[in-house]
């Protein structure tokens, strides 16, 4: 099993929680100093910690030799990227590679050719998510695009992957032509920003023929383009594709016809309906009003700690104002290309049915049943 993995998630953890870790796992204190160092755990142990530190129990087994230069390649592509981050998205990026090998795959992400290379700025960012909205959204500026991970998946051939994790929001990757995209499990809302904002790292690196990793701890906070233009441009990219600025400025009309409300002030209840229609975060519906000068600058992370402040958090504001509801945003369990090409390799008797379900990590009744979607 992968040792180094295993003691880096106990090296690492809130020792506050040690009372939390034992009572949930049943390993004493004693038992967890041991495997801390030098012992090693038996199955039953080795769930019992994956189910905890919230990871895929094949992430902790030992990593397929072959798949060491992609760990390598992810650990250079994010900061403090750990062996248990490395080994669980290499392992999905090598099982991905070896189904697909020698399939009719049909898309390396031609796509990309369509977008400006060299993107650094805002500017760049708003022209590249109305070029993907001409292309993918037959020009539509204005509407929500709940519908990214169908998109991504289906027409651009991302192989987009959810992941059990609390150690990165997302990540993304061109490795031997094919794009990937790695979501953490979280609200559904900030994986959808999460979604955009690897999509922009796989536009802004425009080379799909050159191999790159990235990995990102957090998503929604945006950095200063002098300290890092990459993840500027990423941020920028998902904040300018789902909430348009034509889009805002049609949605912000309507609600304040129907508040029959003057040209006051943009107010944190509108910012919400803004978030709910849009299908983000209220941090990132502020923030882009915030670029569009609707708000002044800070206004977004102030108003954002006033209703934590107030309400507990911006999603309780909204509920207790009785908004609409958020609409249901549906995420692929997994890339239908793989299940496509693990049925035929089972159909044809290259491997069984058990191995196919191991690899993908579903049971054979799913793998069965192959592509029901998953709702957030």
């Amino acid at each position: 099993m992968n040792m180094e993995a295993l003691r880096q998630l106990l090296q690492k953890r809130n020792r506050a929680k040690d009372a939390l870790l034992s009572e949930r796992t049943g390993l004493s204190p004693e038992r967890l100093a041991q495997l801390e160092t030098s012992s090693e755990p038996n199955l039953n142990e080795l769930r019992l910690l994956a189910d905890f530190f919230r990871v895929d129990l094949r992430d902790l087994l030992p990593p397929d030799p072959r798949h060491q230069s992609v760990g390598l390649l992810f650990r250079s592509g994010g900061k403090d990227v750990d062996e248990v981050t490395s080994a669980a998205l290499s392992r999905r990026v090598g099982y991905s590679i070896e189904l697909l090998e020698g399939e009719a795959f049909p898309s390396t992400a031609s796509w990309i050719d369509e977008f400006r290379g060299g993107v650094k700025t805002y500017d760049d960012a708003e022209q590249n998510a109305e070029v993907f909205r001409n292309i993918f959204m037959g020009g539509d500026q204005v509407s929500p695009l709940y519908r990214l991970p169908q998109l991504a998946a289906k027409e651009m051939g991302i192989l987009l992957f959810l992941v059990r994790t609390s150690r990165f929001e997302g990540a993304s990757a061109y490795i031997e032509n094919l794009p990937f995209v790695f979501l953490a499990e979280s609200f559904g809302p900030r994986m959808l920003f999460t979604l955009a904002h690897e999509i922009g790292h796989l536009i802004g690196h425009h080379d799909r023929h050159q191999s790159f990793a990235i990995v990102d701890a957090q998503t929604e906070k945006r950095t200063q383009p002098s300290k890092n233009a990459v993840e500027f441009y990423a941020h920028a990219f998902a904040s300018c594709l789902l909430m348009p600025k034509s889009g805002i400025g049609v949605t912000l009309r309507k609600i304040r016809e129907m508040q029959k409300a003057s040209d006051a002030a943009l107010g944190d209840l509108e910012i919400l309906l803004l978030s709910r229609i849009y299908g983000v975060s209220f941090y990132a519906a502020a923030r882009r009003c915030e670029d569009l000068s609707l708000l002044p600058r800070g206004g977004a992370a102030s108003l954002n700690e006033t209703l934590k402040k107030e309400y507990g958090s911006a999603e309780k504001r909204a509920d207790a104002a009785n908004l609409p509801p958020r609409a249901d945003i549906l995420f692929p369990k997994i890339p239908a290309s793989l299940l496509k090409a693990a049925t035929e390799k089972v159909r044809a008797g290259e491997i069984s049915i058990g191995k196919a379900s191991s690899i993908l990590g579903l049971s054979i009744a799913d793998l069965l049943s192959a592509n029901a979607p998953r709702v957030n």
